[in-house]
């Protein structure tokens, strides 16, 4: 276990943003990522949290042992703001307990942990430096659409409408990727990578 903690850089977006791509790109760059989304989907079948999950979903919320019905979970939360908040009070937890542990066993100088609500969870109060990744709705649209087959162009949208709207994301972030074509997305990472390195000395 390191002496000191790294510094802690949150990484976020809405939906079809592309913070995975720029998560990609820090990762070249041998940075440690975490990412709080994909490690959610994985504690979904710790014993104890499958038991809360089918308390509250049914049994229907699980395709098989190893399958989770994202479908529907994702249609009935988006549908039931009080079933989303349910849902996040079992998993935001087990993320965070999950996050710290890994957390620890990090020696690189500056970590990024990768998540969608990082203002709508109080997340980025916890890091030492926010960066936001900004892209119109349009773009975002096209590429959930392109990605996830199984989403409706309505479903985006109203996952869109449940988060934080952009402009209210700019004013916590404190600092932004912009990813509309307007600059290479490759340059505007090397410039954080730099910024960050600075701070740290």
């Amino acid at each position: 276990m390191p002496d000191k903690l790294p510094f802690q850089v949150g990484l976020t977006g809405g939906i079809g943003s592309g913070k995975s791509t720029v998560a990609k790109l820090f990762g070249l760059m041998d940075v440690p990522v975490y990412e709080s989304d994909e490690t959610a989907k994985q504690l979904y079948f710790l014993p104890d949290i499958r038991i809360q999950i089918v308390a509250l979903f049914g049994e229907i919320a699980y395709q098989s042992e190893f399958e989770l019905n994202s479908k529907l979970i994702a249609e009935k939360i988006y549908a039931n703001p009080d079933l989303r908040i349910s849902l996040n009070q079992i998993i935001h937890p087990a993320v965070a307990k999950d996050y710290q542990q890994w957390l620890s066993n990090q020696n690189h100088p500056y970590i990024l942990k990768v998540a969608a609500l990082i203002f709508e969870a109080d997340i980025y109060k916890n890091m030492n430096l926010n960066i936001l990744v900004l892209s119109p709705q349009a773009s975002r649209i096209s590429r959930v659409l392109e990605r996830d087959p199984q989403r409706g162009k309505e479903q985006i949208e109203k996952i869109i409408q449940s988060q934080m709207t952009d402009e209210e994301k700019s004013k916590l972030a404190d600092m932004i990727i912009n990813n509309d074509e307007s600059k290479s997305l490759i340059k505007q990472v090397l410039e954080i990578d730099t910024l960050v390195k600075r701070r740290l000395h």
